[in-house]
């Protein structure tokens, strides 16, 4: 089970997640301090750039580290020590890639890192296409450095240009997206059997109409000058495991019956009919779940977290100029809200061919503390895209 299902907490019910178009929804506030939530606490700051962090249940700390344009001699995953160093883990050649060698047992390109129930580290490497389909790879770590488990895809799970960007657990099942291609991907952790879902569906791809708009009004562009593409990104499961959340980049969120995805006789268009549509969501670059079913979305467009609550609510719970450009959100056993901030916008190398680095080093780290309930709050408007 993963560690939310241990959290003492009402679950979700099936059916709970009905919700009308937040055009007519008002975000609310539940925060005191100056701004807008909770006070806003710096865990760490960083010379590399840091896009995903991960706590143990005796908060230990560790930070993903992908090797992107300025970053390339970082160590990958690292963690963060008491006195702010940063200690390579689990050290030697897993840390230590360049290019040109082999990247079957070494990090490539991590692009996120997280810790379940049980404590242990998994890490999402996307590997390089030169070095073939093995360097893309999902390990299992315990605290000690030593690696439980690979994970590898075929062909027919994870074809040519498909990119494994996230991971969610249950009781048996590791469950990933594919923003490269679009689709999901379910693992059975004890016999190893692979299912691709939803492969290329719309469900699953970056609508055209719905480009990536960050900080400023600026849309996030490739080398061409072209809207970064970005298919299904974003994904979390639902308190009783029953449901898998997921959208595009820039939205909308759906969520599909995890049982659905583990059948083998569902064709992608049966899958579908099964899928519900939760909420017209903005570009979303990172989300967590708590144990009450609380979707917490890292948004894109402003430096804001909000908090999409089982009836549908929608809560601002930090609002602060120092979070522009967060990412993969993390939430520990004490409802301790980990924020870090890669401002992924502002790197020269997503702001089309003539794109300046707009970004403000060094990379942090930041944490808020979670209330158990929000209880009454201020309206605030949602902004969304457009």
């Amino acid at each position: 089970m993963n560690r939310r299902q241990f959290c003492r907490a009402s679950l979700v019910t099936t059916g709970a997640l009905a919700f009308s178009s937040p055009l007519v929804q008002a975000a609310t506030n539940y925060g005191l301090s100056k701004g807008l939530g909770p006070e806003l606490q710096q865990v760490a700051a960083l010379p590399w750039v840091c896009n995903a962090v991960a706590v143990t249940r005796n908060n230990r700390i560790f930070v993903g580290l992908p090797r992107w344009p300025g970053s390339e001699n970082s160590p990958s995953v690292a963690e963060v020590m008491p006195d702010g160093q940063l200690k390579p883990f689990p050290g030697g050649e897993w840390n230590s890639w360049q290019p040109g060698n082999p990247g079957t047992d070494a990090f490539v390109m991590v692009n996120t890192i997280h810790i379940f129930d049980d404590d242990t580290l998994w890490v999402v490497d996307q590997g390089d296409k030169k070095l073939g389909r093995d360097a893309q790879k999902i390990l299992q770590f315990d605290m000690t450095g030593k690696l439980l488990r690979k994970i590898t895809f075929d062909e027919k799970t994870l074809p040519e240009n498909g990119t494994i960007n996230d991971l969610r657990l249950d009781a048996g099942n590791a469950y990933f997206t594919d923003s490269g291609l679009g689709g999901l991907i379910v693992v059975n952790l004890k016999t190893g059997k692979a299912l691709r879902k939803l492969s290329a569906h719309p469900l699953t791809l970056m609508r055209n109409d719905r480009p990536p708009i960050g900080d400023n009004g600026y849309m996030m562009q490739d080398k061409t000058g072209a809207p970064v593409k970005v298919h299904s990104d974003p994904l979390e499961i639902s308190p009783d495991g029953q449901w898998l959340y997921f959208q595009a980049l820039t939205g909308p969120l759906y969520r599909v019956p995890t049982r659905g995805l583990r059948d083998e006789t569902l064709s992608d268009s049966e899958l579908a009919q099964q899928v519900q549509y939760v909420y017209d969501t903005p570009t979303l670059v990172g989300t967590a779940m708590d144990s009450k079913g609380n979707l917490y979305m890292a948004e894109f467009l402003r430096p804001r977290i909000t908090m999409l609550s089982p009836d549908g609510k929608l809560s601002v719970v930090i609002e602060d100029d120092r979070i522009w450009g967060p990412d993969a959100l993390f939430i520990t056993w004490q409802r301790e809200l980990y924020i870090p901030c890669p401002q992924l916008g502002r790197m020269a190398f997503k702001r089309g061919p003539d794109g300046k680095d707009r970004v403000q080093k060094p990379w942090r780290i930041y944490r808020v503390p979670l209330p158990e309930s929000f209880g009454e709050r201020q309206k605030v408007p949602p902004v969304w895209n457009g």
